[in-house]
Parts: structure tokens; C-alpha cells; sequence
């Protein structure tokens, strides 16, 4: 109907777009945006090994502080990124696996200086809704999506030209490589850097094999984590103050909110 948008809801099983291709390998650099209350943006380098059924994305460098979103154009040819000032970062490297066939999803991330290592099984499909809006990011037609993940609402730009159904972070299951992401609060987002579609396959292989995990947490003590992380932050921070009496403000526009704090949202 003219003057609307016409949306299809995308629920077919990820194992049904991946069977039957042929192999698809490649590597892809994202990066992960962060904009502050007061102003500020950061950039966090993520790279993403992948064929059709396994991905690996993870960290891939420090965090570095930008003034203008555009300066993170797609840098395929030159591969230069613009950079401003440089924020060195201490923290252990985060990743996603993900396994479309088995549909199983391992992820390591770091909360208030603890390391959480968590296997999840039958992972559950993101039910996209298709748009007919197309742009252009690079040389690649791309189409935009809008899904629920975790608390979020994420707008997303993905091309059937990498027939993959992968993506940054933990976003997935659509006919082709996700190349942007942004969240309805316009927090976080994800934008391509690079893509190398005839990569070291050997290097590839080697990124896709299963983490080895030596001790893991469950998803209800990351979940806790997750809700408790502002707290457990303020806590540390009192520990290593000589004030002991230290009082954090609170609901201030510039005051960090619990739902900026980490990807995910649990109530």
C-alpha cells in the first residue's frame, strides 16, 4: 500500500539458508559504537571469522575515541580508519561463537573484572521483520530488517550478496552477511570496516574450531551479573577510594543508566 512499508516476517529456520550453498569463508571487520551521555563516541574494533555454518566474532584491538560517526566509513580499499585519541584497554578479549548447524552459542565476556563463560544450546531464532527500504554500504545492496533481541529493538542492514546467515555479536539468522546494526535507543551499534571474502582459509579454519572452555558459568549467574553490574561497579570503585564515605549521583542525565551498561537487558 502506498505511503506504508510493507514488512514480511522472517522465521525460517537458519539450518534451511545454509543447506545446499556452496562454502561461503570470510572475514569481516566491524566496529562497535558506543555513544555516552555526555557526548562522547568510542569505537571498539570486532573482527568475524565465518563460513555458512559457524562464526567467531571477537575483539580485535583497543577502544579509540571519535568526533564524528563518519569518519567510520566503510574502509575496504584503504583500509584506514580516521583515529583520535587512543584508550587503552585492559580488559580479557570477548567473543561469540556460534554454531547455526547445532544451533549452540558460546560467548565470553568480561562484567565488573569477572570472566563469564557461557555455553548456550537451542539457541532460539530472531524473528526478523523484512522492510523494503535498500541502501548502498560499499559496493553491497543491502536490505533493512528490524528485530527483538534481548531487551533491544535493532534496526539492521543486511546483503543476500554474502549468503551467511551471521552477523556482529550475537545478532544472526537472516538470508545474508548483517552489515550494520544500531539499537532503538541509539546507544550501541555495529558498522562494517572491512570485508575479505577470499581470506586465509587456513586461518579460518583454525578461528572456527570450538573454544576450548575450561571453566564455564551458567546463564543464570550471567544474567545476575549482568543485572547486578552498575552495583558491583560502584563497589569497586569505593574499594579502591580513599573515601570511604563516597556517594555516587543518581538519576542525572549525565548518571550511567543500568540499560547502558551492557547489550543485553534482563528484567
Amino acid at each position: 500500500m502506498k505511503g506504508y512499508l510493507l514488512y514480511i516476517v522472517f522465521v525460517v529456520g537458519i539450518s534451511i539458508h545454509v543447506n545446499g550453498q556452496n562454502q561461503v569463508n570470510g572475514i569481516v571487520d566491524y566496529h562497535f559504537v558506543i555513544n555516552n551521555p555526555d557526548g562522547t563516541t568510542f569505537a571498539r574494533p570486532y573482527r568475524l571469522y565465518f563460513n555458512n555454518k559457524h562464526s567467531l566474532h571477537i575483539r580485535n584491538g583497543k577502544s579509540k575515541r571519535i568526533d564524528n560517526i563518519d569518519d567510520l566509513n566503510l574502509t575496504e580499499i584503504t583500509g584506514e580508519v580516521t583515529e583520535r585519541k587512543v584508550i587503552e584497554s585492559y580488559l580479557s578479549k570477548d567473543y561469540v561463537y556460534t554454531n547455526l548447524e547445532k544451533k549452540q552459542l558460546i560467548f565470553q565476556e568480561e562484567i565488573a573484572k569477572k570472566l563469564y563463560t557461557v555455553t548456550e544450546d537451542n539457541i532460539a531464532n530472531i524473528k526478523w521483520e523484512l522492510a523494503t527500504d535498500n541502501k548502498k554500504i560499499g559496493r553491497y545492496s543491502c536490505q533493512k530488517a528490524v528485530g527483538f533481541y534481548r531487551g533491544r529493538t535493532y534496526t539492521v542492514w543486511f546483503t543476500t550478496e554474502i549468503p551467511v546467515s551471521h552477523g556482529p555479536w550475537k545478532l544472526r539468522g537472516l538470508p545474508g552477511l548483517i552489515m550494520e546494526a544500531e539499537e532503538d535507543r541509539a546507544k550501541f551499534s555495529f558498522r562494517i570496516a572491512r570485508v575479505n571474502l577470499n581470506p586465509d582459509i587456513k586461518e579460518v579454519n583454525e578461528k572456527l574450531k570450538k573454544p576450548k572452555i575450561e571453566n564455564t558459568s551458567s546463564i543464570e549467574k550471567y544474567i545476575n551479573a549482568i543485572k547486578n553490574r552498575q552495583k558491583d561497579i560502584e563497589a569497586m570503585i569505593i574499594a579502591s577510594s580513599s573515601d570511604r564515605d563516597l556517594k555516587f549521583k543518581r538519576d542525572c542525565d549525565e548518571c550511567p543508566k543500568a540499560e547502558d551498561l551492557s547489550l543485553e537487558i534482563f528484567k
